[in-house]
């Protein structure tokens, strides 16, 4: 079998168990709402371990490039497996026993993948899978109960950071690795770890920025400052030859008119 039925075997099973518990425990504003939180945690935790420390490496076998294949790869666990898993936690209550039943299953799957050679240790080791997804769980469960409980505050603002964050970045991921969207800022060699770094960083900023504008200052018309912060940035950058839109593909078709044309220079 190759590489990506496995993967996508992995995804439409994830998302079966996502669509039931949301089916069952009809709140969905609350479960997406924190099933999007837990995916931009999973998906900060791997991005420093994966892009960063190199621990380990996916090959689903679409890409070429070392970096898009991890960028893809890392994509179906942290969009699916880890946020359906936090979501049956938290819906469910489910108390430790069942956490290490879990921790087990994330045990072998680990084990599975790595033998079909579809996923590959550097200096990862499989107990550290075991222990971050326990701790992963738990965290989970005591950050739900936390933001049930607590109808504002620093958590809530966290939540809503994590989700924003999530809403921005994802989009951007698979743009990056059609090649119709990215930037470069010259981190790193690669384009696809260049970009995909500078993204998170980017990302982060700007849904920091709108959960300030939305949540912290009351007045309705702060609500609308993001839309202009988000456009002017993204200008910028344009601008400054950082970020580029290919195949056709642009959310600024317009935004040519506010480049400085090349003749001109400041004095």
């Amino acid at each position: 079998m190759a590489s990506i039925y496995w993967y996508c075997a992995l995804a439409i099973i994830c998302v079966g168990m996502t669509v039931f518990i949301l089916y069952k425990k009809k709140n969905l504003y609350e479960f997406i709402s924190f099933f999007l939180f837990a995916m931009m945690t999973a998906f900060i935790g791997e991005m420093i371990v994966l892009l960063f420390l190199k621990s380990y490496s996916y090959k689903p076998g679409v890409f070429t490039d070392y970096y898009a294949e991890n960028i893809f790869g890392h994509i179906v666990p942290n969009a699916s497996l880890w946020p359906a898993t936090a979501l049956l936690v938290v819906a469910y209550s489910l108390r430790c026993r069942w956490i290490v039943l879990i921790t087990v299953i994330f045990t072998l799957l680990d084990i599975l993948f790595a033998n079909l050679g579809i996923y590959q240790h550097h200096w990862w080791k499989t107990w550290m899978t075991s222990v971050v997804i326990f701790f992963y769980c738990i965290l989970m469960k005591i950050w739900f109960v936390q933001l049930k409980s607590k109808r504002s505050g620093i958590l809530r603002y966290i939540t809503f950071w994590f989700i924003l964050l999530v809403i921005l970045k994802l989009p951007e991921s698979f743009l990056l690795l059609s090649g119709m969207q990215y930037a470069i800022v010259g981190w790193f060699e690669n384009l696809y770890r260049d970009a995909g770094v500078f993204s998170v960083i980017y990302n982060a900023a700007l849904s920091f920025l709108c959960v300030f504008f939305i949540c912290i200052l009351k007045k309705w018309y702060w609500k609308l400052v993001p839309f202009f912060i988000c456009f002017s940035f993204d200008v910028i950058l344009l601008n400054k030859g950082i970020l580029f839109f290919n195949g056709g593909w642009n959310i600024y078709p317009d935004a040519s008119a506010f480049r400085m044309p090349d003749t001109i220079h400041c004095t």
